[in-house]
């Protein structure tokens, strides 16, 4: 199998190492819906309909990405 690149996702909303640690989660439980539904489908033997399922798991995880390599960068709030 193989995956079409994805197209660049905005990471702008996002600003701070939490927030982009959000949105990574997010996107993160996204995948992971997405990721049953395929499990349920390949079950049934339904192939074909698994397809865009495993696209959008693909896509997901790709943002989560993302979001993490972005809130690797951001320096870290200092504390006192």
């Amino acid at each position: 199998m193989t995956f079409n690149p994805t197209k660049p996702h905005d990471i702008s909303p996002a600003t701070t190492p939490q927030q982009h640690h959000e949105q990574a989660a997010e996107h993160f439980e996204q995948a992971a819906k997405s990721h049953k539904e395929v499990a349920k489908l390949v079950g049934v033997n339904d192939h074909t309909a698994a397809q865009p399922h495993v696209k959008a798991a693909h896509e997901h995880a790709a943002k989560a990405q993302d979001h993490v390599v972005e809130a690797a960068k951001k320096p870290a709030p200092v504390t006192k």
